[in-house]
């Protein structure tokens, strides 16, 4: 992601290394606010954004969509989880009585 690099730099006044370096401070601290599953989700969202050049069509926003997507999915597959578990939990409790 080399236009946001080039955009710390002409508008923080950092180095290309230091803009790097905030990139991945701003990865890691994402990545700690969100659920260990969306975790590799956000490193292939931030994977262009480390100086290296994204792949063609690859962009943010395919990356973007991508991750929600990815989180949409996982939620959907938490809240199926979540109602079989319930559905079992009443099931146990009505053979019991």
């Amino acid at each position: 992601m080399q236009e946001l690099i080039q955009q710390l730099q002409e508008k923080v006044g950092l180095t290309a290394e230091q803009a790097t370096q905030s990139i991945d401070v701003i990865k890691e601290y994402v990545k700690g606010k969100l659920p260990p599953f969306i975790a590799g989700t956000v490193d292939s969202w931030f994977a262009g954004m480390s100086g290296k050049t994204e792949e063609k069509g690859d962009s943010i926003m395919d990356k973007a969509g991508d991750f929600l997507d990815h989180a949409k999915d996982t939620a959907e597959d938490w809240a199926e989880a979540a109602k079989n578990k319930v559905t079992d939990f009443f099931n146990k409790e009505k053979d019991q009585h």
